[in-house]
Parts: C-alpha cells; structure tokens; sequence
C-alpha cells in the first residue's frame, strides 16, 4: 500500500507558481548566463585546454543545472490551467530552443573542445579515469561534429541553409496534417453498426434526401467507421478519402529525401541512414536491413494463415447478406474482421472489462507491483504544491536503505489546453554535484484517462492499463538511474532502445496473476476479474499479431528505402514504392490511387531512419521478460534488483546493448519475441 507523507523533500528547483512574466525573465538569465559561460570557454588559451577546464563547465552549467530549469519552463504548456502560461511557456521554449541551436553551431567552443582532445593526445594532460567522463567528452566531440562544425566555414555556412530548408519543410509537412480539414458526407444508413454516441458530436446534414452526418478525417471517427461500418463501400471511402489527404507532402518529402543526402555527404556519410544509425544501437544500415527482412520472413507464414481466416470471417458474412464475395482481404476489411474475430472467438468487450479496473485502485496495485519488483517504497505527499488539483505527488526511496531516490508527478485526467496523449515528462535529470552531493530525478506521467462522474469513478480499459504500465515505466528509467552526468541519466539512451524498458512492462498486463490483482470492481471493491474473462483476454493478446507486425515492418522498410539512397533522384516515383512494399511485405495492397505516404508524419518529424526502433527495441524486451524474468517468477525481487541495478540505473551511461548482454549474460536475439506470437 502506497503510504503518505505531509513534509516532502524539496524537488530540485522546480516551481510551479510561476507567472508568464517570471518565465520571460528565467528564459532571458538562462540565455544571459550561456553566452557568459560560453564566452568564459572561448576565452581559454589553447593551451591550458583540458577535461576539467573546457568539458566539466559544459557538462555541469550547460547541461546538469540549466536543463531542470528549462524543462520546468517548458512543461507548463503541456499541463498548465493557465492559457496566458501556457503561452509564455510555448513563447519561451522556443527561444530556448533557437538558442540551443546556436549553441551547438559555436565554432569557438568546438574548436576548444577539439584542443581537449589534441591535448590528451599529446599528452600535455590526461584522458579522464572515470569512464562517465571519458564518454562526456566523447559524445560532446561528437555532437559538435555531427553538426558540422569541423567543416571550412563556407560549407558550415551551406550545410547550415540546407537545415533550414529541411526544417521548414518539415513544418509544412506537419502542418499540413494538423491543419487537414477534409470530411465526407455518410447518410445514417451508410454508417448502419455504429453505436449512437457516435453520431452525437457530428454536424448533421442531408445527403440524397436521407438524413447524413459530416464525418471528419480524426482517429475517432476514421477507426470506428473502419472497424464498425457494416457496408463495405462505406468502409473504403472513407479509407479512400483518408489517404488523398495532404497530397503536396508527397513532393516535400521528395525534397526533404534530398537535402537529407545532401547534409549526410557534407558530414562523410554515404546515405542519410548511415548518419543517423551512427548514434542508434543499431549502428548501421545493414543491421536494420537484416533486422527487417528476418523478421518479415518468419512473420509471413503466419500472416497468410491469419489472412485465411479473416476472408472466412468475410465469405461467411458475405453469404448471409447475399453479397459477392471476391476471395479477397482489401486494405478498408482488416480493422472490420479483426473486430469480428475478436468478438466471435473471443467473446470480449471492453465496457466489460473496464468495469473491474478503476483507476485509484489500479494505479494503488500498479504502485505496489513496481515496489515489489524494484524493492521500492512509494510514498504520497498529502496536499502537495503542485500545478493542478488533480495532480498527485509521491515520493520514491529504496525500500531497504531508506534513501530518498526521486519525485513523481501524476496528472491523470483530461481538462482545457492540456497535453492529448499519454507521456512521461523528465523534469529533472539526475547528477552529481561538484561538492559531491546528488541531485535526485523528478519525473511526470501525464495522460488523459475517463475524468471521474458523480456516479463512477474513472474506469480504464484493458489497453489503457497497458499504456499505464508503459509510461509509468519510463517514469521508473528516470527515477531509478543513477548517473554523474544528466546527460547519461535516465531514458536519455540510443533511440532505439528507449522503448525496450517500458514495452518489457507492458508484458505485466498480459499474466492471470497481474489482471487477477490490479482489478476490483468499482460497485464491489473485493470483486475480481473473473478468471473466463481473464483467459479470454489474454488470447486475444496475439490475433493477428504477425499482420499487425508486418504493418511495423512495412512503415520500417519504407523509411529504410528512400533514406539508404546514395544518390538523389528528383523523379523518384515514392507512392510506387510505398504500394510496392506495402503488397511485398504486408501481403495486402494499398487502395489504388490514394498516397497514404503524404500523411506518415513520423518520417519528417523525427524518426527518419528510425521507425524500425518500435520493433527492435520491442524483439528486446520480449528477451528480457520471457528469458529472464519469466521462468523465475514475474514478480520476483530478486531478477527485479538486478533489472534496476543494470538497465535502469546506467541509463545512457553505458552502451544499450552491453548493458542488454550483461543482464541476460548473451548477446540478445528475437526467439523469445517471435515465440511469444507463437512462432517456433
């Protein structure tokens, strides 16, 4: 049981009664103070250039102290009541943000850091002892790099221009999505097995005579019409118009795939893949190639038996309608016949389930099971000064030495002007003071669960426990690292290992023995999930899972292709290979003249060359889980320490995949993942 506490410990230099006003000023003195510091250290005679002089003021007045304050400055926007905040908050970070690029575009304090390292070399000073140190100086060095700051200042100032131009195109691109306004007009008949709340928000009109509701491109309406819509030619307009939005981001992804290779060449990189992996687990292309196409080959024997047995969902429906039927499983069927599957076979329904799982005693369970596996204490503030009252507060030490080991933030509910999705927000990255002290990490889950009503508490579905599980244990990477630098701290790791440590956890809320313990009906507290339900459940973890895994694969392989090019082709025909791929690899083809492309945000927002990341870093998890904390007991302290003490509290301090070979004592593979969808 989760204890409380009326006296916290003082999280570091955070404040949450800031007005828009004090933000402007803290945001002017963290520019003010960085141009001092960073004047300080390009003042330093070359010669006097050293690990203690150049790289520890970056490592501790650039990075350890100014982050807390301005991730503090930031996360107002996502969670402050306050719009007039909120604003001043958006305002500022992106001044900090301008400034952050100018800093790391200094040629003065690269060509410093550069003399550190010509220094060592020489051996006018040492190389630094503590490995954390050495990997500060490394990691610095090479971000100054990677940036192009050891280019002749005519090509910096080139390679600087062709960024901007990838920005904002990369803006347009995103814009175009968020700005979409694209809807289509269904008469009620066409939208038959829709449940009634969903018409409920919807602009009515009429249509041929019959009454008709305006229908808009969102995920609210596009996936309950996919999955819900009984007449098939609703289901692919509605796909159709979906994917013809946004076409002009077909010809700005062209562009941007250019000056990505453009960049990549000016910095000594054949493709834009190979820059990018550099600094990923993967290290290389061929790595993520191999990665792919492994999995694509054993997945597809299992698809093409879960296709056989959506198109007999289908040719039996479409016997009893007395509709032809055409032997084949459409892009606009899957969403429907899997829904199909799922309630036939498997008998579940979530407004079931959820009824066994409100949110207090599910987050009290959730607590408990983290404590027990990571030997941890979970303390709640009471009346805690925090920037909303829904928000809750708690204290986290080590349950057996009693040492204080961070803070955490839940802001569960929806409300006016706040983040929409679900994420764990580092406010406060652990390190260690030059007096030797430490500062203690803080961290926040925010999401937007069901809000309590005057009759029923909030009531989770299944997969919003999952999702629960899974930022919550991002929550814990923050508070369980221990790092000297808050750069290593945390989930500040290689990309495509940020997910493995949460996706792990997610696998709690698949076991009897989990679901049996977290649920307690909301009208009966001592009432538990029943074990059919339970059982039921857990199948239904798998359907269609080597289908939905090609999907990951395709989008994967996608972003693989048009970024491993090593020559740019102004004509390159990308919906070809967007279709191309998708029939290769998922085994159905893309609806003809539509370019779902245009819309696949993630490969101009960050994650190009790096899609693969959901899947690699998930094949490592279903390792860690099924090789190690499975056959000796999911709750087991004893595998949940060692977890703590190698995965989580190096962070990014040392590589990702020594550290995965150090817990499992072998180099990590994909056989538990694949066998956990049943694949031998």
């Amino acid at each position: 049981m989760v204890s409380t506490i009326t006296n916290p410990t003082a999280p570091a230099q955070l404040n949450w009664s800031y007005t828009p006003e004090d933000l402007r000023k803290l945001t002017d003195k963290i520019i003010e103070d960085g141009k001092k510091i960073d004047k300080q250290i390009e003042e330093i005679p070359d010669d006097e250039c050293s690990f203690e002089s150049v790289i520890v003021p970056i490592g501790r007045k650039t990075e350890n102290e100014i982050e807390i304050i301005e991730n503090n400055i930031d996360f107002f926007q996502h969670v402050s009541p306050n719009k007039d905040i909120r604003d001043a908050s958006a305002e500022c970070s992106l001044k900090l943000q301008e400034f952050g690029i100018e800093r790391s575009m200094n040629k003065k304090v690269y060509q410093k850091v550069a003399k550190v390292i010509e220094n060592i070399k020489n051996g006018k000073f040492k190389a630094p002892e503590n490995p954390e140190d050495k990997r500060l100086l490394e990691k610095i060095d090479l971000d100054f790099r990677r940036n192009g700051l050891a280019l002749p200042d005519d090509k910096l100032a080139e390679l600087k221009e062709l960024k901007k131009k990838l920005t904002n195109l990369s803006i347009e691109f995103s814009r175009c999505i968020a700005e979409d306004k694209t809807t289509y007009v269904f008469t009620k008949k066409e939208l038959d097995g829709l449940a009634e709340d969903f018409f409920e928000d919807l602009e009515k009109t009429t249509k041929d005579g019959e009454e008709a509701f305006v229908v808009d491109m969102k995920y609210p309406s596009y996936f309950p019409i996919l999955k819900l819509a009984k007449n098939e030619n609703t289901r692919k307009t509605m796909m159709k118009t979906y994917s013809q939005r946004c076409k002009p981001n077909v010809d700005r992804l062209r562009e941007a795939l250019g000056l990505r290779l453009k960049i990549a060449n000016m910095l000594g990189y054949p493709s834009h893949s190979h820059f990018k992996l550099e600094t990923k687990m993967a290290k290389n292309p061929k790595n993520v190639l191999e990665f792919l196409q492994g999995l694509k080959e054993k997945l597809q024997p299992l698809a093409r038996e879960e296709i056989k047995k959506l198109l007999e969902l289908k040719k039996a429906e479409k016997t009893e309608l007395n509709e032809p039927f055409d032997n084949e499983l459409h892009d606009w069927d899957f969403h429907y016949y899997n829904r199909m599957l799922i309630e036939k076979e498997y008998a579940v329904k979530d407004d079931e389930i959820k009824q066994y799982l409100p949110i207090n005693e599910v987050t009290e369970e959730m607590l408990g099971i983290y404590e027990k596996i990571f030997s941890l204490k979970c303390v709640e503030v009471e009346n805690p000064v925090v920037w909303h009252p829904d928000v809750r507060q708690l204290e986290i030490y080590d349950k057996k030495t009693n040492d204080y080991m961070g803070t955490v933030y839940l802001d569960l509910y929806p409300r006016e002007g706040k983040y929409t999705h679900a994420a764990c927000f580092g406010l406060a990255s652990g390190f260690d003071k030059e007096d030797g002290s430490h500062v203690y990490p803080v961290a926040a889950m925010v999401a937007n669960f069901s809000k309590p009503t005057s009759t029923k508490p909030s009531l989770l579905k299944h997969n919003e426990v999952t999702t629960y599980y899974h930022e919550l244990g991002h929550v814990f990477h923050q508070i369980c690292s221990h790092t000297k630098w808050s750069r290593f701290h945390g989930t500040n790791v290689e990309r495509d290992f940020v997910e493995a440590p949460s996706q792990m956890l997610e696998n709690w809320c698949w076991e009897p023995e989990v679901l049996e313990k977290l649920s307690h009906h909301y009208q009966d507290k001592n009432k538990k999930l029943p074990r059919n339900l339970i059982d039921s459940l857990i199948k239904t973890k798998n359907v269609n899972a080597a289908i939905l895994n090609l999907r990951q694969i395709f989008f994967g392989s996608v972003d693989m292709k048009l970024h491993t090019m090593e020559k740019e082709d102004k004509n390159l025909d990308i919906n070809k290979i967007w279709n191309d791929l998708r029939k290769e690899i998922v085994l159905i083809e893309n609806l003809k003249d539509t370019w779902g492309i245009s819309t696949f945000d993630h490969i101009m927002s960050g994650y190009d060359s790096g899609y693969y990341g959901y899947l690699w870093s998930e094949v490592f998890s279903a390792d860690m889980y099924f090789s190690k904390f499975k056959p000796i007991g999911i709750l087991n302290p004893e595998i949940g320490e060692k977890y703590r003490n190698i995965i989580l509290k190096n962070g990014g301090s040392k590589d990702a995949m020594d550290l995965l070979k150090e817990f499992l004592g072998r180099e990590p593979n994909n056989e538990a993942f694949l066998k956990s969808l049943g694949i031998n």
